[in-house]
């Protein structure tokens, strides 16, 4: 037999399942399901290529768990295993082991249900999916496949839905309830800025950006969410052009609604790159012809962006220039951006393409970050010559 490890519960951030402190003890590759206080496969699978990657190494260390809301952390302890917490044969593997603890928490958190698991609940989801002006076009099959895939979850007043600055995992369909949109400041000042009710959606801009969150949802009453994790989502949309249109043109208002903030300030705008990325910047810059420039500063570096009628001219950062400068520029999470209105010097300039910028921008930190592997695909052929 392997060496048994523990994964212990450092915090227990919005965790439906452990406490701090608690945990499961694994013995490669079976879990000892009655010295664990819960069983879960979203942990499991997040610990098995945490400990493929680093082996004894991972002694002592410390990873977050991947299910989605859950925030906890959990530390490894490699030689170690918990008491025996059920009786041996009792529990079966991959189910929670935890009955009602009224001692818990009431969970300040969310309390996780299982989706539609027979086919007369899933054809319900369905219809009621149907009646939702978002899904209203899509055909029966394919309402039945979305309907299969989502999970039920609710969340107590106060708690966070999803969090400014954390990348997407799902995408949120309010049943129940009311959800506020929470601006969170650096300082830690929050201000509400929309609220959500049944029927309305949120997490779909990160997902289909592949950037963070901009803002908190929060819980503003106990509400009812139906949720369609990240792969489910994606795929949905690669079957339903409909749908897809659907969120282009959520992803265009957006972009007319940060236009409109830039249009509306007439000397210039200034803010912190963690409320608006570069990336956004650009597309608004670009979209709404301005010509001016774009400074940004962070610490002791600074980086400008020339702009003439939304076409990039020139970038610099430090001693880098043009696409490399921009690319190290996307990179920045947080610091200072002021634009500047006026004429610029554009003679002897090639332009830039934004978008192309963009594109590559973000391709290079998803390769960075590890987020999507490259697959390398073999040229195309070379075309034939005509026949004489």
């Amino acid at each position: 037999m392997s060496t048994p490890i523990v994964v212990r519960a450092v915090n227990a951030a919005q965790c439906p399942l452990f406490k701090p402190g608690e945990g499961m003890t694994i013995q490669m590759p079976s879990v000892l399901a009655s010295k664990c206080h819960a069983v879960c496969a979203a942990n499991l699978e997040k610990f098995t290529k945490f400990y493929e990657e680093r082996g004894r190494q991972a002694d002592g260390q410390i990873y977050a768990c991947s299910y989605i809301g859950c925030r906890a952390n959990f530390k490894v302890e490699i030689g170690k295993e918990l008491p025996e917490i059920h009786p041996a044969g009792t529990v079966s593997p991959g189910t929670s082991v935890m009955g009602p603890d009224p001692a818990r928490p009431a969970s300040g958190v969310f309390t996780p249900s299982p989706g539609p698991q027979t086919r007369t609940a899933i054809l319900a989801l369905a219809a009621r999916l149907k009646t939702t002006p978002l899904f209203s076009s899509l055909p029966a099959a394919e309402l039945e496949a979305v309907a299969r895939s989502m999970q039920v979850r609710e969340y107590a007043a106060g708690t966070d839905c999803l969090r400014k600055g954390e990348f997407g995992r799902a995408f949120f369909l309010v049943q129940s309830g009311t959800a506020e949109v929470v601006n969170v400041e650096p300082d830690g000042n929050q201000r509400v800025i929309a609220t959500l009710g049944p029927g309305q959606c949120f997490g779909e801009m990160s997902l289909l950006t592949g950037d963070v969150a901009s803002a908190t949802v929060r819980a503003a009453s106990r509400i009812a969410a139906l949720v369609l994790p990240r792969g489910d989502f994606e795929r949905m949309l690669d079957h339903n052009p409909q749908l897809n249109r659907h969120f282009n043109r959520l992803l265009a208002e957006r972009l007319r609604m940060t236009n409109r903030k830039l249009v509306e300030v007439q000397d210039g705008v200034t803010g912190r790159l963690a409320m608006m990325s570069l990336g956004e910047l650009t597309q608004s810059i670009n979209a709404s012809a301005r010509t001016g420039k774009l400074i940004l500063s962070q610490a002791n570096a600074s980086g400008t962006v020339v702009f003439e009628k939304g076409v990039i001219y020139d970038v610099v950062c430090g001693t880098l220039m043009r696409e490399v400068a921009f690319y190290a520029l996307m990179r920045w999470k947080d610091g200072q951006f002021r634009f500047e209105p006026g004429v610029v010097t554009t003679a002897g300039m090639q332009p830039l393409d934004a978008m192309s910028l963009l594109m590559e921008g973000m391709r290079r930190q998803d390769e960075e970050t590890g987020r999507f592997k490259m697959v390398a695909t073999a040229p195309p052929p070379a075309p034939q010559a005509p026949a004489p």
